[in-house]
């Protein structure tokens, strides 16, 4: 079996959850909005519109920062999302998702052959291929505005 992929929240769904925590500055305010075990998200939702030089960049508005629990338990930052890019980054663990479901489809027709199974695989890559296109589109649009 495949590992285990996570979706990552959407941004809206992210918007609409209660604050557990939040962190006021005077240059804007973060808010907690989900803890897992080993994932928290912040969700910026008082700062500035846009990137602003001197100013730290999860300090702008609908900006997802996400720390991961280190091995003795405490939280490190691994990254600051644009709306842009976390809609990336969610196309990149469907992504993901889609290739572990696939690789799952092959290993049962290994097993087993089954004309229903060829046509799951076959909707399946008619999936990825559609996705990989929207996954290079989202790309393409983050990376014109870190430009």
């Amino acid at each position: 079996m495949g590992t285990r992929c996570r979706i990552r929240p959407d941004l809206l769904v992210l918007r609409k959850m209660p604050t557990i925590h939040q962190v006021s500055e005077s240059w804007g305010k973060l808010e907690l909005k989900l803890e897992t075990d080993d994932t928290r998200y912040w969700l910026t939702t008082e700062g500035v519109s846009r990137k602003t030089t001197g100013l730290p960049i999860n300090y702008v508005v609908d900006y997802v920062t996400v720390e991961k629990r280190t091995t003795d338990g405490s939280w490190d930052l691994k990254a600051v999302y644009s709306p842009e890019a976390w809609k990336l980054s969610q196309g990149f663990d469907y992504c993901q998702m889609l290739y572990n479901e696939l690789d799952q489809l092959r290993a049962k027709l290994e097993r087993r052959f089954s004309w229903d199974t060829v046509r799951e695989i076959e909707a399946l890559e008619r999936e990825i291929e559609q996705t990989n296109r929207t996954v290079l589109a989202l790309s393409e649009k983050v990376r014109q505005a870190w430009a």
